[in-house]
């Protein structure tokens, strides 16, 4: 009789530790608190302004008198041999091999970032070269890597079109045009009033971080995705936000229907027109030539915008009234037929 009475105590007993284990709220690991008060601190942390404020206070290259950094293709052949001058090719392996520039290193667009932390010293060279096609590519990868602190990085202007006239009959040659130029208007048009700014979310802390994470993020979509043509822009206006990037005395003279107009190297920093800005459509920038304007779509997509940029620039649609004016316009002229180096090498 007592053993029964017993083993009732001992059921009753292990009963209620059960009941009390199972309505006992769980514990949530350190590990976890911490993972999650970290996402709650990251997502309260303003990329943006904090990116934007280390730009502007660690050279404001867009808005400074540095940008464009661009180099006459003349003086690139002046300087080859020389130790402290590094050309970097960026085209495809195939078009490289089929003829570059003496001593020029080609190396893919995506590792582009890669190549300057490990595999090469930037500080050892008085002016580091992107090349490219036409020339917007590598003014893309220049205002990049210049805004990442390596400001001895130049692009050569027009590309390997002005280096050799079988590059520049492929591409520069084959794409200037005036087949918008009867419709150009002379009307102006307001920016937008200010808005919101895009909104980063790297999960990082610090300015020079999300600098870092932004450049990698941009360079995993290939250029050419960030190019427009100028017959999708005249026939499709509404889509986009073109921002002429010209001094307004230029824009009053013909400009694409509906295009803004921003001023060059004073329009895009906070204490101006940045906030006109929208995020939520794509943004198309175009000056004389295309170049400038892809140092500023790289800026612009560091920052969270979407922005394109009109392929070769007013050169694809008023050609000869840049000619006229002495606009940058791209003829014959700029191109020295320089002598192209054939001789494989290993791509990076």
């Amino acid at each position: 009789m007592k053993t029964k009475i017993y083993q009732i105590i001992v059921l009753f007993i292990l009963s209620q530790v059960f009941i009390t284990c199972r309505n006992e709220p769980k514990q949530i690991p350190d590990s976890t608190k911490t993972e999650k008060q970290d996402t709650l601190q990251a997502q309260q942390v303003d990329e943006f302004n904090l990116l934007v404020d280390y730009l502007e206070q660690n050279g404001n290259y867009i808005n400074s008198p540095y940008c464009p950094a661009m180099i006459d293709a003349k003086k690139v052949k002046e300087n080859l041999g020389k130790e402290d001058f590094l050309v970097i090719d960026v085209r495809k392996p195939v078009h490289f091999e089929e003829g570059h520039i003496k001593g020029a290193k080609n190396v893919k667009y995506y590792d582009i970032l890669n190549y300057f932390k490990n595999e090469i010293n930037p500080d050892n060279y008085e002016k580091i070269v992107m090349v490219c096609y036409s020339g917007q590519s590598a003014s893309y990868l220049t205002s990049l890597l210049n805004m990442l602190g390596y400001d001895n990085v130049y692009a050569m202007k027009f590309g390997m079109s002005s280096w050799n006239k079988e590059n520049a009959k492929n591409y520069w040659l084959k794409n200037i045009s005036d087949k918008y130029i009867e419709q150009l208007e002379t009307d102006e048009h307001p920016k937008n009033k200010a808005g919101e700014y895009p909104k980063l979310f790297t999960g990082e802390k610090d300015a020079k971080k999300i600098l870092e994470k932004q450049a990698e993020n941009i360079l995993m979509d290939p250029f050419k995705s960030k190019l427009v043509s100028a017959d999708e822009v005249f026939n499709n206006k509404e889509k986009y936000y073109v921002i002429n990037y010209w001094p307004k005395d230029h824009y009053l003279q013909g400009h694409i229907p509906g295009a803004v107009q921003y001023t060059p190297k004073k329009s895009l920093s906070k204490d101006t027109f940045l906030n006109t800005l929208p995020t939520d459509k794509p943004i198309v920038l175009y000056c004389f030539t295309g170049q400038h304007a892809s140092m500023v779509a790289a800026y612009l997509n560091l920052l969270g915008y979407d922005a394109r940029v009109l392929k070769y620039g007013a050169n694809s649609f008023m050609h000869s009234k840049l000619v006229k004016n002495k606009w940058h316009p791209f003829t014959s002229k700029k191109i020295y037929n320089f002598k192209l180096e054939k001789a494989l090498q290993e791509a990076y």
